[in-house]
């Protein structure tokens, strides 16, 4: 499992490549604030637009009738989502909710339409922006076929401090407010099972926990639980 390809589930981006592409798609859009907690769609809606993520950031994930919840991305700032159900005309496969207060730009599919067809540029950013999740969600189905439960947690915290870490003499911070919940349901685990793997590795000095705030002291001991071949928990 490649730790170099950009897979967390941690959407994050650096427009500029398309910068032109996305002020023609914006163009069009309107402009909505979401408290924390709102729901921007809900799976089963027919689609009728997608979204950018102007401020805050926005979980989707998928949900079942008995509450239980997989979390497929956070959307960071900067970022397109619901644009897969937009295109291709079904329902959206799963509900989109703020999970901070946010600044949501929505497009209509219809005036999207109009503006990639005088702008065909703008699908290339479209389908950039798709093949980034179809290689997030595969190589989560990879972690859940084939990674034990430390695993799963050790490659999901090595892809988090790659990619949205930020340095500090402690070691490496995830500054995402990032829960044992959020954990579980990125992992496919229960929350007391990913509380007791989360414990083990910081009796091994290999994490820090606080509060919403959690910091990496050693990554290529992090990173040795993903190359170990047997499943024994530190």
């Amino acid at each position: 499992m490649s730790l170099e390809i950009p897979n967390s589930p941690y959407v994050t981006w650096d427009p500029k490549e398309f910068e032109k592409e996305i002020a023609l798609l914006l163009a069009v859009s309107s402009r909505k604030n979401y408290q924390n907690g709102d729901m921007i769609y809900l799976q089963g809606e027919k689609s009728r637009a997608f979204f950018f993520v102007r401020k805050g950031r926005v979980k989707v994930s998928i949900l079942k009738e008995d509450g239980s919840e997989k979390t497929l991305a956070i959307q960071e700032e900067n970022t397109f989502f619901g644009e897969d159900a937009a295109f291709d005309g079904h329902p959206y496969f799963a509900t989109a909710v703020s999970v901070s207060d946010s600044e949501i730009d929505i497009i209509p599919i219809d005036r999207a339409r109009v503006v990639i067809r005088e702008n065909p540029d703008v699908a290339f950013l479209i389908i950039a922006r798709i093949i980034r999740k179809v290689r997030l969600l595969g190589f989560q189905v990879e972690a859940l076929a084939f990674l034990d439960a430390q695993k799963r947690i050790a490659h999901i915290l090595t892809k988090l401090i790659s990619e949205v870490g930020e340095p500090s003499p402690e070691g490496i911070v995830i500054r995402k407010g990032i829960t044992h919940e959020d954990l579980a349901n990125l992992t496919g685990l229960s929350r007391v099972r990913v509380t007791t793997i989360l414990n083990n590795i910081e009796k091994a000095g290999i994490i820090i926990k606080k509060r919403l705030v959690l910091t990496v002291t050693d990554p290529d001991k992090l990173r040795s639980l993903l190359e170990a071949p047997y499943c024994r928990e530190v």
